[in-house]
């Protein structure tokens, strides 16, 4: 199973757009307690009728850069003179398991396609602010505070399709977006390594959050209203900041978005394995080796690291969490995409549908004939007898839909407040291989605002301009006012429509349907998502 599983699944991630660049047009500076900081301005390209320019604060170090590698974040070092936070800086060490055309296919999809591959560097821990024009430290600015997706493998927060200034503008919102280790420099599982200090990646999250509570009302944030949202592993990073709360909780609300992480193999077994390979005995060996050489032996061998557990930032069943009261008790908004699992197919190159079938089946570990038969029965109910769909299907009900649809209804069933949406929508300019449909991360661009006007695909649909307005509304509106929900009814509500279909046939807002519309294959995946820790990890 698992090198099938890696070569499924080792692309649960996202898509990216242009790295961010832009002129210093203007100065905006604010005053935090590390000093002066200066900023710069922009202006979206992709939205003319917009005037103004949002302020922009681009690669500010929230945590000490580059960090003692495997180790948990430290305060940055102080500085003696001003800021110049005008231009982004680099992903941490990112990680594209496999090789040959796989591998070149992933890069080519989700490693900023279209554009050059970001800069890649240990010294990574910074974060970007996007606001409105005109705030100041008395403005108390709802603030969304962006992580990137990427399977925990890689990703960086500084991506086109992050550019929060859209947002800022359009929502009167502050947004951050940061960058935080993945991979093994995030994840070691090194047993030298305290309990409570091995996930470095999930404690640079918490790090930035916490500068966000101290320094975000200088930019004309509310710290008493931050609402974390997220795509992919930023969904999941989301929902172990949700079951694993900081105290005291630095956060109000919760957007998770295709919310998952696949990482297979045993993090302990990989990490002895690199130990191994370079001939190291303990971790004060591994500090002295060259980032690149790392990454490079670690793609070559596909080697997942998955968080560490029940180490008070992470948890591979979250019911408990859920069951004690210990998971945050703040309103979420679950979300997942029509088409999932398109992407991953292309990445395989699987275009046949019996052969995207069986591939899926067997990257699954799904090998009882009678189970396969119950599967492909429920999609036959549905008229769907395209196996290539049905592979889509499979991949995106399993791991995505029927995830979503558990975990809400054991949050509503236990009392949360909890809403949950269906991306539907696809547009050319989006659309980076052929019938990808609204796949995995496709929504980014429509909830940012950040979709490309034209491309070598097409042209900016007039769909796709207000549906992305419609989100963007949707997305803001939350995030200033939790209690007020998302414009339809929360999961649990009796005799109530609950499901939000988001750029259905044509639409540019919501059409609210029964949660039955997504879920009718549940029954026949919760067995096997119990077995895979889809249902609640």
């Amino acid at each position: 199973m698992a090198q099938n599983s890696v070569k499924l699944v080792s692309a649960l991630l996202l898509f990216s757009s242009t790295v961010l660049s832009a002129p210093a047009v203007m100065n905006p500076t604010v005053t935090i307690s590390a000093g002066p900081i200066i900023g710069t301005a922009i202006k979206p390209a992709n939205q003319p009728s917009l005037t103004a320019s949002a302020n922009a604060y681009l690669g500010i170090p929230f945590a000490k850069s580059p960090p003692e590698r495997f180790s948990p974040p430290e305060s940055p070092s102080p500085r003696s003179s001003p800021l110049q936070a005008q231009a982004v800086k680099p992903a941490c060490i990112q990680a594209f398991s496999g090789s040959g055309q796989i591998q070149a296919l992933t890069k080519e999809l989700f490693n900023n396609p279209g554009g050059p591959a970001p800069e890649e560097s240990e010294d990574c821990l910074y974060l970007n602010v996007y606001t409105p024009p005109g705030v100041t430290s008395a403005s108390k600015k709802a603030v969304m505070f962006w992580i990137f997706g990427g399977n925990l493998a890689f990703g960086t927060g500084s991506l086109g399709y992050y550019d929060g200034s859209p947002f800022a503008l359009t929502q009167d919102v502050v947004v951050v977006t940061i960058n935080y280790r993945t991979n093994f420099f995030g994840f070691s599982n090194s047993p030298e390594i305290a309990t409570g200090s091995q996930n470095s990646g999930f404690l640079d999250q918490r790090f930035a959050l916490q500068w966000v509570q101290e320094n975000i009302a200088a930019f004309g944030g509310d710290p008493a209203r931050v609402t974390l949202f997220g795509e992919s592993a930023g969904g999941e990073s989301v929902k172990q900041l949700l079951a694993n709360p900081p105290s005291p909780l630095p956060f109000s609300a919760a957007i998770l978005q295709s919310q998952g992480s696949v990482l297979v193999g045993n993090g302990l077994t990989n990490y002895k394995k690199v130990l191994s390979n370079f001939g190291c005995n303990d971790i004060a060996c591994l500090r002295k080796v060259e980032a690149t050489a790392i990454k490079s032996y670690i793609e070559a061998e596909s080697l997942a690291f998955p968080p560490v557990n029940a180490d008070g930032t992470s948890d591979d069943d979250v019911r408990s969490s859920i069951l004690s009261r210990k998971f945050a008790n703040v309103p979420t908004f679950f979300g997942t995409n029509l088409n999932e699992g398109r992407i991953f197919l292309a990445v395989l190159g699987l275009n046949n549908g019996t052969a995207a079938v069986e591939s899926v089946f067997a990257s699954l570990n799904i090998t009882d004939p009678n189970i396969k038969s119950g599967i492909l029965a429920a999609y036959a109910a549905q008229g769907l007898d395209d196996l290539y769909v049905v592979a889509d299907r499979i991949v995106t009900d399993l791991v995505f839909t029927c995830s979503a649809s558990t975990l809400t209804g054991f949050l509503a069933l236990n009392g949360y407040t909890t809403y949950r949406y269906r991306y539907d929508a696809s547009f050319p300019t989006t659309s980076t291989f052929a019938n990808s449909g609204a796949y995995h991360s496709s929504e980014i661009p429509s909830v940012f605002g950040t979709y490309p006007t034209s491309n070598q695909f097409g042209s900016a649909t007039p769909q796709q301009i207000a549906l992305s307005a419609f989100m963007q509304e949707t997305w803001a509106g939350f995030a200033k006012n939790p209690s007020g929900g998302v414009g339809w009814v929360k999961v649990g509500t009796p005799f109530k429509n609950e499901l939000g279909l988001l750029g259905s046939n044509g639409s540019s807002a919501v059409e609210v349907v029964s949660s039955l519309v997504a879920d009718y294959p549940c029954p026949v995946y919760a067995p096997i998502g119990t077995l895979l820790k889809f249902n609640y990890k």
